[in-house]
Order: C-alpha cells, then sequence, then structure tokens
C-alpha cells in the first residue's frame, strides 16, 4: 500500500504519522490500521497471494509489516500499469510475466531503500523535507525554507541534493507529477483541473513536465491506466 498523502499507520502496535510517499507491505496475519480522520487522504494499493510471494520479498529484502519511505512512488506505478496490461491483454495474462513483473518491482524497490542517505541527513533538513511533501502544491520559496533550516539558500540547495540525491525543485516535481498520476485514475476530473490541483495552472507546461516525467501525454496516461489501449 502507497499513501500519497499523511496517514497514520499501526505498526508494532503502536500509531504514528507518516509523511506522504510511506509503503506497507501487509501480510495475512497484520491488522490493517490507516488512514486519518481528520484530514483528507489517499493511496494506491494491489493484493497478491500465492506460496511465490514471500519468497520473493524475503529474496528482495523488501521490508515487511513495517512502514518506510519511498523516494519514488512513480515506481509502483509504472508496475502497476505494466500488470495492469498484462491482465487486459493477449487472450489471457501470463503467470510466469505476472510473477516476473512483480519480482523485479520488488528488486528496484530495494535498490532504492539501499541507496538512501535518509539516516544521516541533519533533522533540520528532514524536517524541511516533510515541510515541502505537506506543501508541495503550493509555491516554492527557497529564502524560507532556508530560514526554516538556519542556513543560506546555497548550502541548502547543496545539503538537500547531497542526501536527497535530487534539487529541490526537482523533488517538488516529482512530488506534483505523483500525485498528478494518482489523480488521473479519477475519470471524473479534468486533466486542467488536476494541473491546478497540483500546482500548474498552466495546462501546457503541465502536460510537458509530465511527459518529461512519464514519457507519455496525460491524457494517453489516463488511457492507458483504464486498459483502454496497449
Amino acid at each position: 500500500m502507497l499513501f500519497h498523502s499523511e496517514a497514520q499507520i499501526k505498526s508494532g502496535g503502536k500509531i504514528r504519522s507518516w509523511p506522504a510517499s510511506t509503503m506497507m507491505v501487509w501480510t495475512p496475519q497484520d491488522g490493517h490500521f490507516y488512514g486519518v480522520a481528520s484530514i483528507a487522504w489517499s493511496h494506491s494499493w494491489f493484493h497478491c497471494s500465492g506460496d511465490a510471494i514471500p519468497k520473493i520479498l524475503k529474496a528482495g529484502r523488501l521490508p515487511v509489516g513495517q512502514p518506510f519511505p519511498v523516494s519514488d512512488p512513480s515506481l509502483l506505478e509504472r508496475y502497476l500499469l505494466d500488470t495492469v496490461a498484462e491482465l487486459n491483454g493477449w487472450q489471457g495474462p501470463d503467470e510466469v510475466t505476472l510473477r516476473n513483473l512483480f519480482e523485479n518491482y520488488v528488486r528496484a524497490q530495494a535498490r532504492q531503500l539501499l541507496d538512501r542517505k535518509d539516516q544521516l541527513a541533519p533533522s533540520r533538513l528532514l524536517d524541511v523535507r516533510t515541510h515541502i511533501e505537506h506543501h508541495f502544491t503550493e509555491k516554492v520559496r527557497l529564502p524560507e525554507l532556508a530560514r526554516q533550516a538556519g542556513w543560506s539558500v546555497p548550502h541548502l540547495c547543496t545539503e538537500f541534493r547531497r542526501f536527497f540525491g535530487v534539487p529541490i525543485i526537482q523533488y517538488v516535481q516529482q512530488l506534483r507529477m505523483n500525485q498528478a498520476a494518482y489523480l488521473l485514475r479519477d475519470h471524473n476530473r479534468r486533466i486542467g483541473e488536476i494541473a491546478a490541483q497540483v500546482g500548474y495552472p498552466d495546462l501546457y507546461a503541465f502536460s510537458k513536465m509530465f511527459k518529461r516525467r512519464f514519457g507519455t501525454s496525460p491524457r494517453h496516461f489516463r488511457k492507458r491506466s483504464a486498459g483502454l489501449v496497449d
């Protein structure tokens, strides 16, 4: 389960708040507790079962039964789209292909976790990132973020890229595009409405940025996610 917004998750008998882009792999034995009653929140999820699943998760060393942050939520989106295409394509899904897709995703996600330097990042930098994750649809003001960290703007930008691997502006763009990809599944929302909601009042600029991120236009992405195109 991938949370696109802040949510409360119960793990190890304790309930705590987790930021957007947090993932949780539930086992059949886990009691599910998540969400926030006081604010709007959203998530993506998929259910899979079978003897191969625990083996793949163990071999891939992906955390099970505990929340963990992900740096690129679009990785799950791409896997889901490929899985939907396999389920809806041909005369029937191929079990080997589906297993390979799942195994490749688990290993790719685990590799991202190994590459993260979050545990080494100063708490003030983690606070800045959390602030960005809660306000990514708003205009980015680097001087305000720098004051929050107690650093100069150049020093903040250098440290953010050193620990998180991307510049601040690119990180904001990733958050916006990932949220847009999620919202595009709702066919009752106009694309222009979604663009404005994630911080792009200019539809052309939004479409250009979306295609750069996902390799396709928002309209084609929406059709593909619904299984309307190959």
